[in-house]
C-alpha cells in the first residue's frame, strides 16, 4: 500500500500559470501595489485621456465614440441604460427579479448569497449589443455581475444561465469570485486598469485611467506622443507611437489586440499596448492543461468550443501566417468590418490559376449567388453562441471538414447550414464538388483525438505534431503539454528540442512538460531558460526549479534564479483576492518545506471563496501528512458535497481512507467513484488496484492494473506492479508478457532481468 501512502495530491489546474513555484512569500504583501511599484508598472501619469487625443485626431475620436469598446462601461443614466427599469419583472426557476427607478438611480431586487430578496444600486452599465449588463457594487469596494441581462434586439430580460438553477451555494452565482467585475472583466473593459486589493481588510478599491476602451487601451500612454506633438517636433517623431505607426506588422499589432480578444491567463501586472504579449499573458492553447476538464477549450481540431475571445483561433489561421492584420478587415476605430458583403475577402482572394473564376461565384461556393450559403464567412467562419444570445465567428478560417466530423465529433460548417442532414450527407457533398482528396490538416486533430480518448497511438502522433513545421506553434505548444503525460524518453527528447523553438508559447510547453525531472536533470536542461527573453518561458522555468535545493546552483545561476524568481512571485501576490493564488501560494510553501504558511494560505483560498474546492483537497492532504486525519476528511466530505461528480475528490478521499486498513471497502468505493469519474487517469486505476489487491480481490486489481497499463503503457511501475501480484498467485504464464515489457522499458535493470528468467522458467514448467 506504500503508493497509497505516499501520495500527495496537487490539483492541476486548466492553465499552466497558476501553477505554483517554491518560495514562502509575506502574506498581504501585494508587492503589485506598493506606491512606487504601482506607478512603475502602471505608467498612470503617462495616460492623457481621449479628450486630448481628439483635438488632433476627431474623424477617428467620432468613430470610437460610435463603437462597442466606447460603450464597453458606462455610468447609468437616460442615454446609457438600454434595459426596462419601469418596474419591469422577470422570473428565473422561482426567483423573481424585479428592475425599477428610484428617482435617477437604476435598481434591482433579487436573490442575495443568503438566499434573501435583496435592493442592489445598479453602479454601472456593463456593454453595449447584442447585450447589455449591469454591475453592483459591493460595501467591501469589489462589483459583481447581476446575471439577468438585457437582450437588446428582442427587449426582453434573459438569464446568463436559463437551463440551470443557480443557487447562492454555487460558485458561479451572481455575488461569488467567478462573477467579480474587478478580476474576471474589469481589465478589457476599461484603460489602463489597477486591481487594487488590501489583503489585510480584504476590500477592493480597483482603479483605471479611463472608464471604457478609450485610445490608450490600443496605442499606449500617450503623453510622450502628446508633448512631441505640440512642440512641433515632425511626424517621424511621432511614428514611434504604437499602432499609429500604419506598418506594424501583424504579430505586434494582434498582440495588443489580444490582451482582451484572447483566453489567457496571468503571468505579469502592468501590460500596456506595445508590449509583449507573453511578457504578460498566457494563452490557453488547442490542448489545456488538464486533459480531464469538463468543458474542452478547443475541439480537438482548434475549432472554437468554449469562449476564447479569437486570438487563440486566429494564430492558428494561414491568413495571421500571411502577415494580415486584425485591421484589415476591421476598422481600428468603429471597430466595424470594413464591408459586410463578399468583398471583405474577395478584396484580397483574386481569380488565380487553380480558381480562374475567382471565389465569390458558384464555381467555387456551390450555393446560389446571393444566398446564405454563398457568403464566405458562413463556410469559412461559422459561429456559436455564447452569453445566450452573442454570436461570435471562428477566425481560424478554415476548409469545411464534415469528413473530420465522421471521424473525430467536431462540427462542420455544413451541417450548421443543413442541420436537417448528416454529417455522412456533408461529407460525400464536399466529395463529389471538390474529389476525394483532402489538404492536410497541419492542426492534427487525429493527435488530440486519440489523447482526450486514452488511445494507444496518442503519443506517437503527438510527437509528430511537434515535428511538423507546418503545424502552427499553438497546435505543438498543445501537443507539447498533451505530452506531459506521457513518460517516454522521446517525449522528453522532444520538449528538449523544443526549448529553443522559435514561438514563445511553444518554449513555455516545452518547458512545462520537463517538469517531473529528477532535481539534477530539471537543473541541466531548465537552468539556461531563465535567461529566455519572454517573462512566460523564464518564468515558467523558475517554477519548476523553486523545488530544487541551492546546492545545485552556481552563485551566478542562484542570483539570475532569485531575479526571475521575483517576477513569479508578482503573478500570485498581484491576485490575493483569487482563492487560485492562495492556493498556489499554498504549494509554494510546501515545497519551501513551510507547513503552517501553507495552511495559513489554503485557509485563506477558502476563505476568499469557499467553493474552492481544490484548496479543500490541498489543505486536507497537508493535514494527512501531519497526523490530523479526522480533520482531513472533514474537509474532503465537504469537498465531496461541493463537487460530487469531481473524481480527484474521489480520488483523494480514497487515499485518505486507505491509511487505515479496517477502512478499505470505505477507500475501495471512493477509489472506484473516482475511476468513473477521473476515467482518463492511470493512476487512479493503479492505486485502486492496489487497493483491490489489499483486499484479495485479485481479479478485480488485474483488471484495473491493466487498464492503467493501457492509460499509460510506458509506465514501468504499473507493469512491476500486475507482475508482482500474478507471481504471488503462481500465475507464471500470465505474468510473463507484462514482465517482457518491464525489462523492455527498463534493460539496464538487472533485477528486472533475473525476475523475468525466473518468470519464464517457472512458465515453462506451467
Amino acid at each position: 500500500m506504500s503508493d497509497l501512502l505516499k501520495h500527495q495530491f496537487y490539483i492541476l489546474l486548466i492553465t499552466f500559470f497558476l501553477s505554483s513555484c517554491g518560495e514562502n512569500i509575506e502574506n498581504g504583501k501585494n508587492l503589485s501595489h506598493d506606491a512606487a511599484n504601482s506607478s512603475i508598472l502602471y505608467k498612470t501619469d503617462q495616460y492623457v485621456g481621449a479628450h486630448t487625443c481628439a483635438e488632433c485626431h476627431e474623424e477617428s475620436h467620432q468613430k470610437w465614440m460610435d463603437s462597442h469598446h466606447y460603450h464597453a462601461m458606462e455610468l447609468p443614466n437616460e442615454e446609457t441604460v438600454r434595459a426596462d427599469f419601469n418596474n419591469s419583472i422577470f422570473e428565473n426557476f422561482g426567483v423573481t427579479s424585479r428592475f425599477f427607478r428610484e428617482n435617477e438611480k437604476f435598481m434591482v431586487e433579487t436573490e442575495n448569497q443568503e438566499g434573501n430578496m435583496e435592493v442592489f444600486e445598479v453602479a454601472y452599465t456593463f456593454g453595449w449589443e447584442p447585450l447589455q449588463q449591469y454591475l453592483v457594487k459591493f460595501p467591501d469596494g469589489r462589483m459583481q455581475v447581476l446575471p439577468t441581462c438585457w437582450d437588446v434586439e428582442k427587449k426582453e430580460w434573459y438569464h446568463l444561465y436559463p437551463n440551470e438553477r443557480i443557487a447562492p451555494d454555487d460558485p458561479l452565482f451572481w455575488t461569488r469570485s467567478m462573477q467579480n467585475w474587478d478580476h474576471m472583466c474589469a481589465d478589457c473593459h476599461s484603460t489602463n486598469l489597477r486591481k487594487e486589493f488590501d489583503d489585510s481588510s480584504q476590500t477592493f478599491s480597483t482603479a483605471y485611467s479611463e472608464i471604457n476602451v478609450a485610445c490608450e487601451s490600443c496605442h499606449g500612454p500617450g503623453r510622450k506622443h502628446v508633448e512631441m506633438a505640440r512642440a512641433n517636433q515632425g511626424w517621424a517623431g511621432l511614428l514611434h507611437f504604437g499602432l499609429s505607426d500604419v506598418n506594424s506588422s501583424n504579430v505586434s499589432q494582434i498582440e495588443s489586440c489580444a490582451k482582451c480578444h484572447a483566453r489567457r491567463g496571468f503571468v505579469h501586472p502592468g501590460h500596456h499596448a506595445n508590449d509583449s504579449f507573453l511578457d504578460h499573458f498566457l494563452p490557453e492553447v488547442v490542448q489545456p492543461w488538464s486533459p480531464d476538464m469538463q468543458v474542452p477549450t478547443y475541439h480537438v481540431d482548434g475549432q472554437i468550443d468554449d469562449e476564447v475571445y479569437v486570438y487563440g483561433s486566429y494564430v492558428q489561421s494561414k491568413m495571421f501566417h500571411k502577415g494580415i492584420r486584425c485591421v484589415d478587415c476591421h476598422d481600428p476605430h468603429s471597430v466595424k468590418l470594413h464591408t459586410y458583403t463578399n468583398q471583405l475577402c474577395t478584396r484580397c482572394h483574386v481569380p488565380n490559376e487553380k480558381n480562374p473564376t475567382g471565389f465569390d461565384t458558384p464555381d467555387h461556393h456551390f450555393h446560389q449567388s446571393g444566398s446564405k450559403g454563398a457568403q464566405c464567412v458562413e463556410c469559412h467562419m461559422p459561429h456559436k453562441t455564447y452569453m445566450g444570445i452573442d454570436d461570435r465567428r471562428d477566425h481560424s478560417i478554415r476548409i469545411p471538414r464534415p469528413d473530420h466530423t465522421l471521424k473525430f465529433g467536431t462540427p462542420n460548417a455544413c451541417n450548421q447550414c443543413h442541420a436537417d442532414k448528416d454529417a455522412k450527407w456533408a461529407a460525400d457533398a464536399v466529395v463529389k464538388y471538390k474529389g476525394p482528396d483532402r489538404p492536410k490538416d497541419v492542426r492534427h486533430p487525429a493527435a488530440f483525438h486519440a489523447f482526450r480518448n486514452g488511445k494507444p497511438e496518442a503519443e506517437k502522433l503527438l510527437l509528430e505534431t511537434c515535428r511538423d513545421p507546418e503545424s502552427p506553434a499553438f497546435t505543438r505548444a498543445g501537443a507539447l503539454l498533451a505530452l506531459r503525460r506521457f513518460m517516454s524518453e522521446a517525449s522528453y527528447e522532444e520538449a528538449r528540442r523544443n526549448l529553443d523553438a522559435n514561438d514563445s508559447v511553444v518554449r513555455v510547453a516545452a518547458v512545462s512538460k520537463l517538469e517531473n525531472l529528477s532535481d539534477i536533470d530539471a537543473h541541466k536542461d531548465l537552468v539556461s531558460m531563465l535567461s529566455d527573453p519572454t517573462r512566460s518561458v523564464r518564468t515558467e522555468a523558475a517554477r519548476i526549479l523553486a523545488r530544487i535545493p541551492e546546492t545545485f546552483f552556481s552563485l551566478e545561476e542562484l542570483n539570475l534564479f532569485q531575479k526571475v524568481f521575483d517576477e513569479l512571485k508578482l503573478r500570485y501576490t498581484s491576485n490575493l483576492d483569487r482563492p487560485e493564488s492562495h492556493l498556489s501560494l499554498g504549494i509554494l510553501a510546501e515545497n519551501r518545506n513551510d507547513p503552517e504558511q501553507a495552511e495559513k494560505h489554503y485557509r485563506q483560498a477558502v476563505r476568499r471563496e469557499s467553493t474552492y474546492v481544490p484548496a479543500r483537497m490541498n489543505l486536507a492532504t497537508l493535514l494527512s501528512r501531519r497526523g490530523r486525519n479526522q480533520e482531513a476528511e472533514k474537509i474532503l466530505r465537504e469537498a465531496a458535497n461541493l463537487q460530487p461528480t469531481w473524481g480527484q475528490v474521489h480520488y483523494s478521499l480514497g487515499l485518505l481512507l486507505a491509511e487505515d486498513r479496517k477502512r478499505l471497502s470505505e477507500a475501495i468505493r471512493s477509489l472506484e467513484r473516482a475511476s468513473a469519474y477521473w476515467n482518463d487517469n492511470p493512476r487512479v486505476f493503479n492505486n485502486l488496484a492496489i487497493a483491490y489487491w489489499q483486499s484479495d480481490k485479485i481479479e478485480d486489481a488485474a483488471n484495473s492494473f491493466l487498464q492503467a497499463i493501457r492509460l499509460q503503457p510506458e509506465n514501468p511501475e504499473f507493469l512491476q506492479n500486475i507482475v508482482q501480484l500474478l507471481v504471488q498467485r503462481g500465475r507464471w504464464v500470465d505474468a510473463l508478457p507484462h514482465a517482457r515489457n518491464m525489462v523492455r522499458l527498463l534493460p539496464e535493470n538487472q533485477q528486472a532481468k533475473a525476475f523475468l528468467a525466473q518468470i519464464e522458467r517457472n512458465a515453462r514448467g506451467q
